[in-house]
């Protein structure tokens, strides 16, 4: 916690970075950084070093805010520092540093300018004392929830390395297969980041980005190119089976709509129940039945009764009528004393 060193792995090459190896793809000794993803990439495809037993800060507190239930998002040094040590915050002027951004040319500069080593400097001064607070928060002492978690940041540097396998853009073309990684979601906008710097993906378009919305920082999922801006910088991007997803509430995730051959095999074709309606029927039952209005045991019409000269009498058709009453003022008039 009491030194700093910074190492030049541009100017220093294999040279520098080769010693430190063993270190790196150690599985016994943590490591803590600050979204370790560009880093890995780089240590990766320039060195062949891979990162192991990583503790990423930035992903502690997207762990921290799931516990806290707040939206995820993916938080600067800036950030994680001013929730969990305010006091180091404003010692250390980091108000100043959120202010005065190094810009990303700044870097190539040799020797560093002042500010852009004292945000180097600062930048990893404090993840050692940030990976305590995080650890305590999340009441897990050994970080090993994190370390888990972090594993995904580290599987970053293989991102794309077959789809984009030139460090230049000629093998971006509209319907390119890309995976991307969810970088920042906004309500009309939606980045990614591809493995491809200085690339940026990116989707803003409304019917586009309501595709992602199952998405959280940090996930991956597959797309296509739709196309490469003007400027170079962004590629915009569509999610794999674009125009055919849809949003499943029960299980909370993005889904492809059946085709027709699996609906037909769960749901077969059936005849319908007025098949044959208007023919004659084939059978020794109609093709069309209707069903009766009253089950009731209806009586003949027609009744043979023994009587008189043996006469046929017939019973009407309709029900008898209910029988009149006489009103109540008619039976008082009939009891009219007066009468």
């Amino acid at each position: 916690d009491r030194e700093v060193f910074l190492l030049d792995a541009i100017q220093g090459g294999k040279r520098l970075v080769q010693p430190l190896a063993p270190l790196l793809e150690s599985q016994d000794m943590v490591k803590v950084f600050h979204d370790c993803r560009e880093d890995a990439s780089l240590l990766l495809h320039q060195h062949k070093t891979s990162l192991a037993s990583v503790f990423d800060t930035q992903v502690g507190f997207k762990a921290w805010l799931e516990r806290k239930g707040l939206e995820l998002y993916q938080a600067s040094v800036a950030e994680v520092l001013r929730t969990f040590r305010m006091g180091t915050y404003r010692a250390h002027r980091w108000d100043e540093l959120e202010r005065k951004h190094v810009q990303p040319h700044r870097w190539q500069n040799r020797p560093l300018d002042p500010e852009a080593v004292r945000y180097a400097v600062e930048g990893v001064a404090h993840l050692l004392p940030l990976q305590r607070a995080i650890c305590r928060e999340l009441g897990d002492p050994t970080g090993e929830m994190v370390l888990r978690r972090s594993a995904r940041y580290i599987e970053y540097a293989q991102l794309n390395s077959t789809e984009l396998p030139m460090q230049d853009l000629s093998g971006i073309r509209q319907g390119t297969p890309l995976n991307a990684m969810l970088a920042t979601k906004r309500e009309d906008s939606v980045y990614f980041k591809i493995n491809h710097s200085p690339i940026t993906g990116a989707s803003v378009d409304a019917k586009d980005i309501r595709e992602f919305q199952d998405l959280q920082p940090g996930d991956v999922v597959p797309c296509r190119v739709k196309f490469l801006s003007d400027c170079g910088q962004f590629v915009h991007l569509q999610r794999e089976g674009h125009g055919n997803l849809f949003y499943d509430f029960r299980q909370r995730r993005m889904r492809s709509l059946p085709s027709k051959e699996e609906v037909d095999s769960i749901f077969p074709d059936r005849q319908s129940t007025l098949y044959g309606h208007g023919q004659p029927s084939q059978g020794p039952r109609p093709a069309f039945q209707q069903d009766r209005g009253n089950y009731k045991e209806q009586k003949p019409e027609v009744i043979y009764k023994k009587g008189k000269r043996g006469q046929i009498k017939v019973r009407p058709p309709g029900g008898k009528p209910p029988r009149r009453k006489a009103s109540r003022d008619a039976e008082h008039r009939s009891f009219s004393p007066s009468q």
